[in-house]
């Protein structure tokens, strides 16, 4: 029998070891955090995808969490626990935010980019929080 092999340990899958599988998953997490990092400083269109890389972060973050669990590897366990879910968490609400205030946001951006002198910019940020007052005035009937 020339093309079957009944043989289970040469799967193609057998050459990831756990250790293997673990090193990739951080490094995608590691690329899902300076992906997320990079596009919160991007416009605002943009920078709303922060919130997607910020969740694939967080999705990979908890078997990273598991498995360093199970490897007893306290310290990538401390350090995603306490560091990684609280940062996830926040690029993920920091998002959702700026998709709920978008629309002062966006001439907020628009303001500072046309402002030339520091008093203009100045105006920019008390004209902008005006204007979320206003917005958030609307928003809530009031």
């Amino acid at each position: 029998m020339g093309g079957v092999n009944s043989d289970p340990d040469s799967s193609p899958r057998s050459d990831v070891t756990p250790e293997r599988r673990h090193r990739r998953r951080v490094g995608a997490l590691a690329i899902a955090l300076l992906a997320s990092w990079l596009l919160m400083m991007m416009p605002l269109p943009l920078s709303l995808l922060a919130g997607v890389t910020g969740l694939v972060a967080l999705v990979l973050l908890v078997p990273v969490i598991v498995q360093s669990v199970k490897d007893r590897r306290w310290s990538m366990v401390v350090i995603g626990g306490l560091l990684g879910v609280p940062a996830t968490l926040m690029i993920i609400s920091g998002a959702l935010l700026s998709t709920l205030f978008y629309g002062p946001l966006a001439e907020l951006e628009e303001c500072r980019a046309s402002a030339i002198t520091e008093q203009s910019r100045t105006a920019c940020d008390s004209e902008a929080q005006g204007s979320m007052v206003d917005w958030l005035s609307g928003l809530l009937g009031g």
